[in-house]
């Protein structure tokens, strides 16, 4: 076959095609039919709007509650921890186990957890804590003071006045707020209070012997004296008085002199020659005005 024949024969199977193509409708289930929907609620209930009494008793959510019988180990460590500071006391491991509740076919964890207590910053382990012969875990609170007498104790031992927060005092021990009060009756503690509640917030030691007592004539001597009204007037008493008074504008005093500045001294130009050059050059010296 030649080649325009074939050429020929391509043009007339490309139009056949071509009209079998358009000839064919598209079928009318792939349009999408617009859905009528009413003005007005439906007062009718359906599968996507249900009441919630109808919702089964036992559904589940997408946050449970928190029932305290975590399986896993360092969430059961939390809770050991929490057990420790509520108790605030030496406690077996054997108390710290059954507390926990751990089901049976998780009893493979308690040498984990065990050792776990053991090396957190938050528990203090001794061997023979319970009678000198059992081992004993107790929570560790940031500062180890659980009486008053700890407390003044570990206030004598600081080297600086920063002071202690009773927040920090009350996690190891909750009795802190009262012991706190009692002591600072007794002038043993200074204490600074929120201002919103009055709650104490932080403490420091405090000598009893180091307190100045003033006769009582002197502080109502002391009461009975009356400023002036006019700070005008309180000025000119005071400098009746022979006392400077501090609203009294200072005159301020001009140093005279300073540093001298070094005067730049002109470098004064000689006369060159260029020795070297005698024979050479013409001298214009005799020329010179």
């Amino acid at each position: 076959m030649s080649l325009k024949a074939s050429f020929n024969s391509f043009n007339s199977e490309f139009s056949a095609a071509t009209t079998r193509n358009t000839q064919q409708k598209r079928p009318t289930s792939a349009v999408p039919t617009p859905v009528q929907r009413p003005s007005t609620p439906s007062t009718q209930p359906t599968d996507l709007k249900r009441k919630r009494q109808d919702l089964p008793q036992n559904a589940a959510y997408s946050q449970p509650a928190d029932t305290g019988s975590g399986r896993e180990v360092m969430t059961q460590v939390v809770y050991a921890i929490d057990y420790l500071k509520s108790k605030d006391r030496p406690i077996s491991f054997t108390d710290i186990w059954n507390y926990l509740s751990i089901p049976a076919n998780q009893q493979q964890h308690r040498q984990v957890l065990r050792r776990a207590l053991m090396e957190h910053p938050k528990v203090d382990y001794d061997p023979k804590g319970l009678d000198g012969q059992h081992p004993s875990f107790r929570f560790r609170p940031v500062h180890n003071v659980r009486s008053a007498d700890d407390l003044k104790a570990y206030l004598q031992r600081q080297h600086t006045a920063q002071g202690i927060s009773v927040k920090e005092l009350k996690e190891g021990w909750p009795d802190a707020v009262l012991e706190i009060e009692r002591l600072e009756s007794k002038g043993e503690l200074l204490v600074v209070r929120q201002k919103k509640d009055n709650v104490p917030k932080m403490v420091w030691p405090n000598d009893p012997s180091l307190d100045q007592r003033i006769d009582q004539d002197f502080k109502d001597y002391w009461l009975k004296t009356t400023l002036p009204a006019n700070p005008g007037d309180l000025r000119i008493e005071l400098e009746k008085a022979g006392i400077t008074p501090t609203s009294q504008v200072k005159e301020v005093i001009k140093v005279s002199g300073g540093k001298d500045k070094k005067k730049r001294t002109s470098k004064k130009v000689g006369r060159y020659t260029n020795t070297h050059m005698v024979g050479i050059l013409k001298d214009y010296n005799a020329t010179k005005k």
